[in-house]
């Protein structure tokens, strides 16, 4: 009978222990299941992830590298007592280039159209984003744009710096919808572009909505303006483009004959003038950039809705100048 009970209790022994072994195996299946599980749902989720960070972003791809200083100007507070009758246009604004300074400010962050002036970030996001000697193809659509205009003609072929001196000189809106296809693609991709430069630079008043400025939906202050003629004037490409006072783009295989005369009115009549450009739509009114250099010191001015916009950069420019001691001769007034 001891005999019997001890072989009951040997069998129940290895009985259990089997059973607790065996249980112990789905234990480890189980568990080895949900390790499977939940790594197969990581790796789903990490590799839409990769998907999503691996999407080619064209603004960044395309960018070129310029070896300029990449924080905007600063622009301080005015802190100034300015007589808003001293110019006739809405809105304005002179500041030192290198400081920061306001020497004149009327309406300073008032938002308003700028006409042409948005010709000034679609040439500098195409400079950033294009080598100049690359070829741009005319669609019908870009040579069809109207206003103004600097002459192209469906089919014909230029280099995109061409293109830059008719979008800059005779702020032809042919040159800019004809950059805007071909360096961003579509004109809508490219206006995108131009906002999002807008945001890199800080301005948070500014909007564009097409790049020539016919829409005058686009919008920004004399002071955001300013910060981004300002940043533009940095690049030697864009300087040199827009101290051209004419262009002559010889005939080619490629395109017609075409010659360009800059439209900035104060280049070649204001000592120190390098620039920049003009704007005009009924709605925005006369508008002008304009950057100079007198005695050591650079200042870019800006103008918005005026009725005489070469006669308040005038004044403008002669008070800023005169507030260092800088008296510049000229029989313009």
């Amino acid at each position: 009978m001891y005999l019997h009970s001890q072989n009951i209790s040997k069998y129940r022994e290895v009985y259990e222990a089997r059973n607790k072994g065996i249980f112990k195996l789905l234990y480890l299946f189980v568990a080895g299941i949900l390790l499977l599980v939940v790594l197969y749902v990581y790796r789903e989720r990490a590799v839409k992830e990769i998907k999503i960070e691996g999407k080619k972003d064209l603004y960044v791809e395309s960018f070129v590298f310029h070896p300029i200083y990449p924080r905007p100007l600063e622009i301080k507070d005015a802190g100034g007592d300015f007589d808003p009758n001293m110019i006739a246009g809405e809105a304005a604004i002179v500041v030192d280039a290198e400081t920061g300074d306001v020497m004149y400010a009327k309406n300073a962050d008032v938002k308003m159209p700028l006409a042409s002036l948005v010709k000034i970030m679609t040439a500098l996001v195409v400079i950033e984003h294009s080598s100049l000697s690359e070829y741009a193809t005319i669609s019908e659509g870009a040579a069809n744009v109207g206003e103004n205009s600097m002459g192209l003609s469906a089919g014909e072929a230029y280099t995109i710096e061409e293109l830059l001196y008719g979008l800059m000189l005779n702020s032809g809106n042919d040159a800019a919808y004809a950059l805007a296809e071909n360096v961003g693609g579509t004109v809508d991709r490219f206006v995108e572009w131009m906002n999002r430069r807008v945001q890199e630079l800080g301005l948070k008043d500014t909007k564009f909505y097409d790049p020539s400025g016919l829409d005058d939906r686009s919008y920004t202050t004399p002071r955001e303006l300013a910060v981004l003629t300002e940043f533009a004037m940095r690049h030697e490409d864009f300087r040199k483009i827009v101290a051209t006072v004419e262009k002559e783009l010889p005939y080619s295989d490629m395109h017609k004959y075409i010659y360009l005369e800059n439209q900035t009115n104060l280049l070649t009549t204001y000592p120190g003038v390098i620039g920049v450009k003009t704007g005009y739509t009924e709605e925005a009114g006369l508008c002008l950039s304009t950057y100079a250099e007198n005695g050591g010191r650079k200042l870019v001015g800006v103008v918005l809705d005026s009725i005489d916009r070469k006669g308040d950069m005038i004044i403008m420019l002669d008070y800023a100048f005169n507030k260092y001691g800088i008296k510049v001769e000229h029989h313009l007034l």
